[in-house]
């Protein structure tokens, strides 16, 4: 009978087995010098993208609504570290029939600055949605700017809670008959029309207040609203009952400026944020930061 030789167990022992864990690591150590810096890299690369995206939207934001200003409304200060872009919002313009135009009033109702009559009526056709007036919008005229007599919208008269007076509300509108009812004919006394005979329709003020934080990359871009016609530009924060909303954050800082060109019917607003945010794996000592800037034209022309 034939007799089995067992066969020998084949297999590392302890000592094979940890040189080899040890090349391993070393392995692994050597390609992870290679490869941290391109992972590195795009992780670096996202973050700005993000910071990017973030800034972008802000600025197209700011610039849409910018450009939409109310002409000679724009007004800039800084308090501090923030610094604060008011405007007054335009949602349509038209022009008005004038009490020199010599319509019968009855038939078709003037705009009147001798007499206290409210209504108006539209020449051309009437703005249409989204633009259409509605009821509680201003209608604006002949607004110049601060330290014009009866041409700054600003020119809220607290003690009297009167709006300025080339400012007043709507308090109807007739579409069909192309008729706006005003809460009180402001301008009755005090303005005189313009060859043009414009008038523009318009929302309350809105303020983009800007947070800088230079060194950390902490500060906020708010849009407030709600705080109504103010005739000093003020911080809406300490206003009660304003709207805000957040946005950007991770701001180092806001570079706001306004400059109206010589002859004054066009200016040009220039608009700059930074944004930072602390590098991934960098243990807080390192930012990442991004810089975008955008210049706007503005009509000055009332």
């Amino acid at each position: 009978m034939r007799q089995l030789i067992g066969k020998r167990a084949r297999g590392f022992t302890l000592v094979e087995a940890i040189i080899v864990m040890v090349l391993t690591a070393i392995l692994a150590s050597i390609m992870v010098l290679f490869i941290r810096s391109p992972v590195q890299s795009y992780i670096d690369s996202a973050g700005r993208a993000d910071l990017t995206d973030v800034a972008e939207i802000a600025l197209r934001r700011m610039a849409r609504e910018v450009h939409g200003a109310v002409p000679n409304s724009l007004r800039l200060t800084t308090s501090g570290n923030t610094s604060f872009l008011e405007f007054i919002p335009s949602k349509a313009g038209g022009r008005y029939l004038a009490e020199d135009d010599g319509a019968d009033p009855a038939i078709h109702p003037a705009l009147s600055f001798t007499q206290t009559n409210p209504q108006f009526e539209v020449v051309g056709p009437m703005p249409p949605d989204p633009y259409a007036i509605a009821n509680n919008d201003f209608i604006i005229i002949n607004n110049f700017g601060a330290g014009f007599t009866d041409g700054d919208a600003y020119a809220y008269d607290v003690a009297s809670n009167k709006l300025a007076n080339n400012v007043s509300q709507v308090q109807s509108v007739n579409v069909p008959g192309k008729v706006v009812t005003l809460v009180r004919n402001q301008f009755a006394g005090h303005v005189s029309p313009l060859p043009s005979k414009r008038f523009i329709v318009a929302g309350a003020p809105v303020t983009f207040a800007c947070e800088n934080d230079a060194t950390g990359g902490k500060g906020h871009l708010t849009r407030y609203w709600n705080y109504g016609f103010k005739p000093v530009q003020v911080d809406p924060k300490s206003v009660g009952g304003a709207s805000s909303a957040l946005l950007a954050d991770n701001v180092m800082g806001c570079n706001f400026s306004v400059t109206a060109l010589a002859n004054r019917q066009a200016a040009l607003v220039g608009l700059a944020i930074a944004l930072a945010r602390a590098k991934p794996g960098a243990g807080g000592n390192g930012l990442e930061a991004v810089t975008l800037a955008q210049q706007i034209h503005v009509d000055n022309t009332p």
